[in-house]
């Protein structure tokens, strides 16, 4: 039970290594090929497809063919997509089609990490189903610790042997926890994440429902286009001139302030309400992106990050919370359409940026932007749904 504990947690180090390893690479990536915004957005958004598509049916895969054996395709998943991906430039592809498949390549990074989070979420809550929160959090708390290291550990790697490498550790990871998981007895266990489509039809007509998972993709297409773009933004704008180097350590002092905003907002949220901090995060996040963008040192620029991370840190676990409140009945229902609203959110944002970077004298600035608008929509949502929730 503590291998299989530990092997989970080892598992959401790896969604985040796989979830940040594009982010930090792709103006790497980019600059070699030649690629325009419109098609660094698309390959962004291509791994949030594959992960919306593979945790909408994972579930449903998991009880044709058991938990565990779906739990161990989604590492390969990971594993084989990693290494095509670091692997294709070897290949001697032209450009074009080269494009094609770093598409399909990341795609299956995306699905692989949406069977493996959803269904390592179900395990654990089935390993210790009297301390189940306590252990997601922790669990959520092992994401960020590897969403802090992997920046740094790619900008190192980038600089020792180049871009491929970060993906072949990815896949070595992957290759490790899918012997671990292999050989490791694991015990029959049910998986809330099942989503009954007649009572999802039922709640679409709910607009406290609609408007929860409105709220969840607000949250996302904030979260993943900073992540998704900081990068390139630091390292080009004309009053910073950070390195390689420096420019991925702005994303460790984003995920550092996530990592210890996590461990008080709900303490936060228990002593005021849900409304009121998401209200304050939301107005928070609008004002630290706003400086942000207009920040002309990079000192302050870290800054303004950190305390935008620590606004954002919490608010998805909270919203979370509430459609458990508002709808304890069908939390499965919540679970998956809260899982989709992810995928959409990270289709759209990180897409969205790459094409306005494009249009001369917009830029990714611009693009970037578009995260005050989400935050703008989130706080609507907040002071019209969010009534008196604790």
């Amino acid at each position: 039970k503590r291998i299989l504990t530990f092997l989970c947690f080892m598992v959401f180090v790896l969604v985040a290594f796989n979830y940040m390893s594009l982010p930090r690479t792709i103006y790497d990536i980019g600059l070699h090929y030649g690629w325009s915004g419109s098609q660094k957005g698309d390959l962004l958004s291509a791994g949030s497809i594959g992960f919306i598509f593979a945790a909408l049916v994972s579930g449903y895969l998991s009880e044709l063919f058991g938990k565990k054996q779906v739990l161990v395709f989604g590492l390969l998943f990971s594993l084989v997509g990693n290494i095509a991906f670091g692997y294709l430039p070897e290949i001697g592809l032209s450009e074009h089609f080269s494009f094609y498949f770093f598409l399909l390549f990341n795609f299956l990074i995306g699905a692989g990490g949406g069977i493996i989070e959803g269904l390592t979420n179900a395990l654990l809550m089935h390993l210790h189903p009297e301390k189940s929160s306590f252990y997601l959090n922790l669990a959520h708390a092992f994401f960020a610790l590897g969403a802090i290291i992997s920046p740094l550990m790619a900008g190192w790697l980038i600089l020792i042997s180049g871009w491929q490498m970060i993906f072949y550790l990815n896949a070595a990871i992957s290759f490790f926890l899918l012997i671990g998981l292999f050989f490791q007895s694991c015990p029959p266990f049910r998986s809330d994440e099942k989503m009954e489509f007649k009572t999802l039809l039922a709640l679409a007509k709910n607009r406290v429902f609609l408007l929860l998972n409105l709220s969840i993709v607000f949250y996302v297409a904030t979260e993943t286009g900073l992540v998704a773009w900081m990068v390139e933004y630091v390292r080009t704008h004309p009053g910073f001139k950070l390195s390689q180097f420096q420019s991925g350590v702005f994303l460790t002092y984003f995920w550092i302030a996530m990592l210890i905003g996590r461990s008080i907002y709900g303490w936060w949220v228990e002593k005021t309400s849900s409304r009121f901090a998401l209200a304050v995060s939301s107005v928070g996040g609008m004002i630290s992106i706003s400086l942000f963008l207009f920040a002309k040192s990079p000192q302050l620029a870290s800054v303004l990050i950190f305390v935008c991370g620590g606004f954002l840190s919490g608010m998805f676990a909270t919203i979370f919370s509430v459609g458990g409140e508002r709808f304890p009945h069908y939390l499965g229902v919540i679970s998956g359409s809260m899982a989709a609203s992810v995928g959409i959110g990270g289709i759209i944002s990180p897409n969205v940026i790459g094409r306005l970077s494009d249009i001369p004298g917009a830029g990714i600035t611009a693009g970037l932007a578009t995260c005050v608008v989400y935050l703008l929509g989130m706080f609507v949502v907040v002071m019209t749904v969010f009534k008196s929730s604790r």
